[in-house]
C-alpha cells in the first residue's frame, strides 16, 4: 500500500511544472530591487521579509505594479517604495482586527438570541428533532448535526466533559451547542429555525427580513473567516455577496458593491447600531483608520463618493 502511494506521488511529481526554488531573504530583496522597487533602508526591508512571508506580502504588490498590458508588467510603478507596500499591509492587518472584533460581538449576540428563542419554545434539546425546525430541510438538518458532532469531538471545553460525566449523555443543550459550533454552522441553524423564531432573532434589525439577513449571515461568516486566517481584505472581491434589502434605502447606493468590503463594513455598523452595541465604537475606529492611512485607495474596497453622508455612517 505504501509502495503504491509512493508511486502515485512520484507520478504526480513528474507532472508538476512548478520550478521556483527557495530564496534567502537577501535574494528576495534583490528580486524586489530588480523589479524596480525603491528600497531605501535595506536592514528594515530584510527584517520585514523575515517576519512576513514573501508570498503573503506579494498580494499587496498588485496596486503598485505596471498594468498587465504594459511592456514590463512585473515591474513596480516609478517611485514605489518598500514602505508603500508595508503601509498597505499594516492597514489591512488593522482593518481585519477591527472587523473581527466587531463580528465577534454580532456573533455572540446571534448565538444568544438563537439559543434563547429556540429553547423558550422547544426546551434544551428541541434542536435534535427536525419537527421543531423546518422538516423539508432534511439534508441541511443532517449536515448541521454532523457539524455539531465534529465540534463536540474536537472541542476541548471543560463543560462538555463535565456535562457527559454528570448527566450521562453526549447531547448538549442548545445554549451549549451554540457556543461550540462555527459561525458558518450557526448560520445553518438560523436557516433551519421556524419563521417565527427567525423573526424573533432579528427583531431589532429594522427593515431587514429573514431572507436578506440569512444572506448577510453567510457573507459575514465568509468575512470573519478571512479575518481569522489573516487573508487580504483591502481590495478583495468577497466569495459570498451581501444582499441589498429592498425595504431599507440606506443600502441602495451600495447596490454595485455587494461583494466589496465597504458593504460588509456598512452591514456591521448597521447591525451594531440596531442591537444597541456601541461600546466597541466601530464607526469611529474605521474612520480613524482611514485617517491614519490617508493614501490608501478606498475605492478598491467599494467605498462610494460622500460615503460619510450615508445614513449608516453619519455622526448622530
Amino acid at each position: 500500500m505504501n509502495n503504491l502511494h509512493e508511486k502515485l506521488q512520484e507520478f504526480k511529481n513528474q507532472n508538476n511544472l512548478y520550478t521556483k526554488e527557495h530564496k534567502t531573504f537577501e535574494e528576495q530583496l534583490q528580486k524586489l530591487s530588480r523589479r524596480k522597487l525603491t528600497i531605501s533602508n535595506k536592514e528594515y526591508a530584510l527584517s520585514k521579509l523575515e517576519h512576513i512571508n514573501y508570498y503573503r506580502l506579494s498580494a499587496y504588490f498588485l496596486p503598485f505594479l505596471n498594468k498587465k498590458d504594459s511592456t514590463n508588467p512585473n515591474e513596480f510603478l516609478p517611485n514605489t517604495t518598500f514602505e508603500d507596500i508595508i503601509k498597505l499591509y499594516y492597514f489591512d492587518t488593522e482593518l481585519r482586527k477591527i472587523i473581527f472584533e466587531a463580528i465577534e460581538v454580532i456573533e455572540i449576540y446571534l448565538r444568544t438570541q438563537i439559543a434563547y428563542y429556540h429553547s423558550q419554545k422547544y426546551g434544551a434539546f428541541g434542536y435534535l428533532d427536525i419537527t421543531t425546525l423546518r422538516s423539508n430541510y432534511q439534508k441541511e438538518f443532517d449536515e448541521l448535526h454532523l457539524d455539531i458532532i465534529k465540534e463536540k469531538e474536537r472541542s476541548k471545553e471543560v463543560f462538555i466533559k463535565h456535562f457527559k460525566e454528570k448527566y450521562n449523555t453526549t447531547d448538549l443543550p442548545i445554549w451549549s451547542v451554540v457556543e461550540i459550533i462555527s459561525f458558518g454552522s450557526l448560520s445553518k441553524l438560523f436557516m433551519l429555525l421556524q419563521e417565527s423564531e427567525q423573526n424573533q432573532v432579528i427583531a431589532k434589525m429594522g427593515r431587514i427580513n429573514k431572507v436578506v439577513f440569512f444572506k448577510w449571515f453567510k457573507a459575514l461568516s465568509s468575512v470573519r473567516n478571512a479575518c481569522a486566517h489573516h487573508s487580504r481584505l483591502w481590495n478583495k472581491t468577497l466569495g459570498v455577496s451581501f444582499e441589498v434589502p429592498r425595504k431599507n434605502p440606506s443600502f441602495a447606493p451600495l447596490s454595485n458593491s455587494t461583494k466589496k468590503v465597504f458593504f460588509a463594513l456598512s452591514v456591521i455598523e448597521y447591525i451594531l447600531t440596531c442591537i444597541g452595541e456601541d461600546e466597541i465604537d466601530f464607526k469611529n475606529k474605521i474612520k480613524n483608520l482611514l485617517q491614519k492611512y490617508q493614501n490608501i485607495d478606498i475605492k478598491a474596497m467599494g467605498f462610494i463618493e460622500d460615503w460619510e453622508e450615508l445614513e449608516i455612517w453619519r455622526e448622530l
